[in-house]
């Protein structure tokens, strides 16, 4: 009979401190975030008024819708630079005949560049591309396409012509490093050390109206066709 009173009063006094413990433990927890969805679901049967499972969903901004890409907008009435009338070096493939010494623009067509390389993965895929452009747009008469070679290693060149198909790229023009690749690229306002590929695009005068950086894609072709059908 004599432990009993101590009994309770030892518990009597343990219960302000398990409540203070219960108190900290709910304060200090985490709060829920909006950083991403949150799903808590209760398990047994829900108590009254309590829905089984609360979900809490973050707010996900919408997405930006993405901007149909132009090559040339805004750029065809800018004055251009004329393209230099120097000598130009050029390459070929075993049997094919060489260019012009001078490389050719104005006349009545519009005239693509595309300045490449035989070490250049996205040079080299986007080669059968833009001669497909060339010939769906050769029954129009307003339009030609010039490669213009970067490379440094005449060897690496001239395999890689050798090495294509025969509705491949066999010929090419050919800016060696050095003064004359710099000063050709300089006249016409270009970067001589600019990444590859890119290219420029000339009008029937001959002054370069658009320069385009990167490779090209399937879909620019229709801004292609409707330049040069529309000027």
């Amino acid at each position: 009979m004599g432990r009993l009173p101590t009994l309770s009063c030892t518990l009597f006094l343990a219960l302000p401190i398990l409540s203070a413990c219960n108190t900290v433990s709910e304060k200090d927890a985490p709060m829920a975030t909006n950083e991403r969805s949150q799903a808590i679901t209760q398990k047994g049967p829900p108590a009254l008024g309590t829905p089984a499972t609360i979900a809490v969903k973050a707010s996900e901004p919408a997405a930006a819708a993405k901007k149909p890409r132009s090559l040339c907008a805004g750029k065809l009435s800018e004055p251009g630079h004329a393209l230099s009338k120097k000598h130009v070096s050029r390459a070929a493939a075993k049997g094919a005949q060489d260019l012009p010494e001078v490389l050719s623009s104005g006349g009545g067509k519009w005239t693509w560049l595309n300045f490449w390389a035989a070490w250049c993965a996205p040079c080299k895929e986007e080669i059968p591309r833009l001669l497909g452009f060339e010939q769906k747009l050769q029954a129009s008469g307003a339009f030609r396409l010039t490669f213009v070679s970067l490379d440094d290693d005449e060897r690496q060149l001239q395999e890689f012509l050798d090495s294509q198909p025969s509705a491949g790229l066999h010929r090419s023009y050919w800016l060696k490093e050095g003064s004359e690749r710099e000063d050709w690229l300089k006249s016409a306002g270009q970067n001589p050390d600019a990444p590859l590929p890119f290219h420029l695009l000339v009008d029937p005068k001959g002054k370069i109206r658009c320069a385009i950086q990167g490779a090209v894609e399937d879909a620019d072709f229709a801004e292609i066709s409707g330049i040069v059908s529309a000027h």
